[in-house]
């Protein structure tokens, strides 16, 4: 980890064009702003449902917290500002196993390969920091987009479940995708090294 900040010093996760830190309360505006766009939440696992900045609010301790299961970070472009969110969920401890989540909910900032770098950055995050081995992700078989991000970062295709999301009126089939976490140990016995892709 490294630390950046003005008046405040931030801690965050660095990858090649992205940051990835804690969320804080002023992201407030951000999230609401992103979970209530069709065209950013419509493939998420919560589906699309407009929200109140109130109601959210409520939910900002939970979003914050990252001493539980739960991992969330917002993704930064190389200029500092919030472009979406990326986080490991579900983490089970003893099976060193857990699921990726992310989305990039600036519309202008989709295609610059920042989702791409975030994943990137979390799973190494999740080997060197959480000793976690395995990431599965849920992917709408339709959105391509993000199930071709997905193989290009090496996830597999592990099993399909039909019909399991409804979206603009029409019940879609999600992918189960999963990848093996490979570390490599640098030759001189310190820490462990990059992650292998």
């Amino acid at each position: 980890m490294k630390y950046q900040g003005s008046e405040e010093k931030m801690e965050y996760l660095e990858g090649r064009n992205v940051k990835l830190r804690p969320i804080v309360k002023e992201d407030l505006v951000f999230l609401n702003k992103w979970k209530n766009d069709e065209r950013v939440y419509r493939y998420l696992g919560g589906g699309f449902l407009p929200i109140s900045i109130d109601i959210q609010n409520n939910w900002m301790s939970d979003l914050m917290d990252t001493t539980g299961r739960n991992k969330r970070f917002i993704i930064e472009n190389s200029e500092g500002v919030p472009a979406g969110m990326v986080g490991l969920y579900s983490i089970n401890w003893i099976s060193r196993n857990c699921e990726l989540g992310i989305f990039i909910g600036e519309l202008q900032e989709q295609g610059n390969g920042y989702g791409y770098e975030a994943c990137r950055t979390i799973e190494r995050f999740a080997a060197e920091y959480l000793n976690l081995r395995k990431i599965k992700v849920y992917v709408v078989k339709k959105n391509e987009t993000a199930v071709q991000m997905y193989e290009q970062l090496g996830f597999k295709t592990a099993g399909e479940l039909q019909e399991e999301r409804f979206i603009e009126g029409i019940y879609h089939s999600v992918l189960l995708m999963e990848k093996m976490i490979q570390v490599e140990l640098p030759l001189n016995g310190g820490g462990i090294g990059p992650i292998s892709y």
